[in-house]
């Protein structure tokens, strides 16, 4: 951790203790929990939208057009400063995760599917039945 990011976690945990009482661990931790949870998905959009720039970037390289590649390449740069950020952002927040935690390390948990499931059996069936 660079001494930058290190002031970030240290400030980003005093945020979350600024909330003193009686009893306020859960409060914390949960706090913790959000803030690595925010930066995660920010940080997996940014990717996201970067790879997605570069494909248009590349196929705009392969098609030559000039004016296209150019406006995405300087966007490109831009992008890639955000992401620093971003990254700097989550190694913090998973830095005072682990600090409030006592030791925990953050995993991501992928929300889950709130999708009916068919029965393997029944789904089975039911494309037996439909079948031409």
């Amino acid at each position: 951790m660079t001494k930058t990011t290190k002031t970030l976690a240290e400030l980003k945990k005093e945020v979350i203790l600024y909330h003193t009482g009686d009893n306020l661990d859960y409060l914390h931790k949960n706090i913790s929990r959000d803030a690595c949870y925010t930066s995660y998905n920010s940080l997996q959009y940014k990717k996201k939208q970067m790879a997605d720039a570069m494909t248009d970037y590349e196929t705009n390289e392969l098609e030559g057009r000039d004016a296209p590649q150019l406006k995405l390449f300087n966007m490109i740069e831009r992008m890639e400063v955000e992401l620093t950020h971003l990254e700097e952002r989550h190694i913090a927040d998973l830095w005072v995760y682990q600090e409030v935690n006592e030791g925990e390390i953050w995993e991501y948990n992928k929300p889950k599917s709130s999708a009916p499931k068919l029965k393997s059996s029944k789904f089975a069936a039911l494309r037996k039945r439909v079948a031409a």
